[in-house]
């Protein structure tokens, strides 16, 4: 922790101008944030407790259920968002109140750590799309990324997002890809190229069931 280095916390306040201002963030002001967030995920998670009929631990679930719980934890305290922090207390939740696959809980908590709310709401728009009638899509919900010149029945995921760049959107939607949330389905068709022509893949649907955001608008 920062707070308990000396040495760290020493070359930090010689920073030239705003060492001391820097120093004050990460300790004081930062714990304040952590806590902020711990007290937040916690509500989440005891309301969510609240509407489930039995919920019980045996034995063999108490190791399960303290790494998933711990995994959430320390991603929690570094989620500025409220929505992923609530997204983290779904995921613990739903596992305590359903099949307790803690495996698959602790996998999906790693997975959901690592987007943020801009990712989440693309995969909300993507798994939302109507399943194409068209020639060479058919059966496929598909959506194009800048422009609808291939696809002109469907408005360009650009078109959802007032303020993000073009750029910044293909960012997003690369990292997607990578994570095998969506398909670039755009190379080998039409000579278009990659980033232009995205599918939602099976993982999507099961991410977004997993923290209760599944049909979603």
């Amino acid at each position: 922790m920062y707070g308990e280095s000396t040495s760290t916390r020493s070359l930090v306040l010689a920073l030239p101008y705003v060492g001391s201002s820097i120093d004050l963030i990460l300790s004081k002001k930062g714990q304040e944030f952590a806590q902020k967030r711990v007290d937040t995920f916690l509500e989440k998670l005891g309301t969510r407790l609240e509407t489930l009929e039995n919920c019980t631990l045996s034995q063999e679930d108490e190791e399960g259920f303290f790494d998933l719980f711990q995994a959430a934890y320390e991603r929690v305290v570094r989620a500025r968002s409220e929505d992923r922090i609530d997204r983290f207390a779904a995921l613990v939740g739903s596992c305590l109140g359903g099949d307790k696959n803690w495996d698959e809980a602790e996998a999906a908590v790693r997975l959901v750590s690592d987007l943020t709310d801009t990712h989440i709401r693309i995969l909300i728009i993507v798994t939302n799309l109507r399943v194409s009638d068209r020639e060479s899509f058919e059966g496929l919900k598909i959506i194009p990324l800048i422009d609808n010149k291939i696809i002109d029945d469907v408005p360009p995921l650009i078109s959802k997002f007032d303020q993000l760049s073009e750029a910044a959107l293909k960012m997003y939607c690369s990292e997607l890809i990578s994570k095998g949330l969506l398909h670039d389905e755009g190379i080998g068709r039409w000579s278009c190229g990659s980033l232009n022509l995205l599918v939602p893949t099976a993982l999507a649907d099961w991410l977004l069931e997993k923290i209760g955001e599944l049909g979603d608008r």
